[in-house]
């Protein structure tokens, strides 16, 4: 690509496009199969456009949404721009509309930071993302840094828009589920096998529409299966990323899988920061997380 922000990574049958200047979002991932044809894992995502619809971008220093952009802390309350205003909820940090630089390059690794600072925000942060592939996956891995001067609460999470053909499967096995306001928050908690049967499998491909956060998910990690094309991929996460939210569009062919840190709005939900809660960051402290996408 003639582009110098975008960065292609290889290893034996994967294959991924970095966009560096957009967030260092993802813009393509794709997986060779036996009979030598290219399956795209993600929903495309142009070049040179932050990763709104498709590809994958990284949340922080929170995920999902922030009720009204505020919320109240022991210095009093901070205040973050509204970035979808017909809901009044700042959704998804800083992270994904900023350039990057990269400070590490090669075939098969890349290593990008991100230094959030900004005169009317009381975040600041030192993000590194390092971004792998090897034969048979790709790894995200996110540090995260409070550079602020005061002690702050920090969130973070991955966003893959994930392709959605006929019998496109998604299973995984987490206990607890919540309840959803008119605007999407969380009100409370209920027993996941109340729902959607995700712990036996589910042709996300015949859902109707579905947006829901998932705590409790112990084994952290959830499996897409793509069974007209024979391609299957194990989603895992480590360290921060305790969480999963699931989001199935029924007028697009897209099925998000977003292991995440937190619960959505638990800055304002305090009773639900059992189930999945921020990381208060003193200065210089720092907190983990990465994703991994296996596949066969």
């Amino acid at each position: 690509m003639t582009d110098d922000s975008i960065y292609r990574l290889k290893a034996g049958r994967c294959d991924l496009v970095v966009d560096a200047a957009h967030g260092a979002s993802l813009t393509s991932f794709r997986w060779r199969k036996a009979d030598g044809d290219w399956f795209e894992i993600l929903h495309p995502c142009p070049p040179a456009q932050v990763a709104l619809t498709g590809g994958s971008f990284v949340m922080v220093p929170f995920a999902n949404r922030l009720d009204a952009g505020r919320f109240p802390s022991p210095d009093g309350p901070v205040e973050v721009p509204v970035n979808r205003p017909e809901q009044n909820m700042a959704l998804h940090g800083f992270s994904r509309d900023r350039a990057w630089q990269v400070v590490a390059a090669a075939e098969n690794a890349l290593t990008l930071v991100d230094e959030f600072v900004h005169e009317t925000i009381p975040f600041a942060y030192r993000l590194v993302q390092r971004v792998s592939v090897r034969p048979d996956a790709a790894e995200l891995s996110l540090t995260l840094t409070n550079t602020a001067d005061r002690t702050l609460p920090y969130g973070m999470g991955f966003h893959p828009w994930f392709r959605k053909d006929e019998d496109t499967w998604l299973s995984f096995d987490a206990a607890t589920a919540f309840v959803r306001d008119e605007r999407g928050l969380p009100t409370r908690p209920v027993p996941a096998d109340g729902g959607p049967a995700f712990a036996e499998g589910l042709d996300t491909s015949k859902m109707p529409w579905f947006d829901g956060h998932f705590a409790d998910w112990v084994s952290r990690n959830a499996v897409v299966e793509w069974r007209r094309a024979g391609v299957n991929m194990r989603l895992s996460a480590t360290g921060a990323l305790t969480n999963l939210h699931v989001y199935v569009p029924d007028d697009r062919p897209i099925l998000c899988v977003e292991p995440v840190s937190h619960v959505p709005d638990v800055h304002n939900r305090r009773d639900l920061a059992d189930y999945g809660d921020l990381a208060w960051l003193a200065a210089g402290e720092t907190i983990e997380g990465s994703m991994v996408m296996q596949l066969a």
